[in-house]
């Protein structure tokens, strides 16, 4: 279950997150790395971006769910991108999108060293009435046999389109049809 946040953390946590970027470029202006300025902008402006592409899916505790993910301790780190022309309302499909991604996200942490560093990236493909989850999974992966438990579950309406595990990543791609 997600956690309930009022108002006043939520800016909180927000302003925390826009008062480190902003130490990062001012850092960089005063040791007059002007490219890496540059990057650090760029860097914003595509995640904000995406995360407007993620909240436009009107899918809001989904889109909750993976803005606020670094909002707590977790062993692994994670980033995301929505990528597409097109955007499709996923609101019929929120509750279920959210249960099954924060589930899957949940065995991640378990499969994983928790000493290690570990990576998700969850790259979110906008298609015609479909959506292409593919998540990257880098760091040290202890737990394989919870991949295959997983592979043999049903996902509906979601189908396992590809996987490929070993012992530091596990790329796989699920296809979520919007009809």
């Amino acid at each position: 279950m997600m956690k309930k946040r009022g108002a006043l953390e939520v800016l909180r946590h927000s302003r925390h997150d826009w008062l480190n970027r902003l130490q990062l470029i001012k850092g960089n202006i005063s040791l007059e790395r002007w490219d890496r300025v540059n990057n650090l902008i760029d860097e914003i402006v595509l995640e904000a971006n995406h995360e407007s592409n993620l909240t436009n899916l009107q899918a809001p505790l989904l889109a909750e769910f993976l803005i606020t993910f670094h909002w707590e301790p977790r062993v692994f780190s994670f980033e995301y991108e929505v990528i597409g022309e097109r955007l499709l309302d996923l609101s019929r499909y929120d509750q279920h999108l959210y249960e099954w991604i924060s589930s899957l996200f949940t065995l991640f942490s378990t499969m994983v060293n928790r000493k290690a560093e570990n990576h998700l990236f969850l790259s979110m493909q906008i298609e015609d009435k479909e959506v292409r989850f593919f998540f990257e999974l880098s760091g040290i992966i202890e737990e394989k046999d919870k991949v295959s438990k997983l592979l043999e579950e049903e996902h509906l309406p979601l189908v396992l389109a590809s996987s490929d595990v070993t012992s530091n990543s596990w790329e796989i791609q699920f296809i979520f049809s919007a009809d």
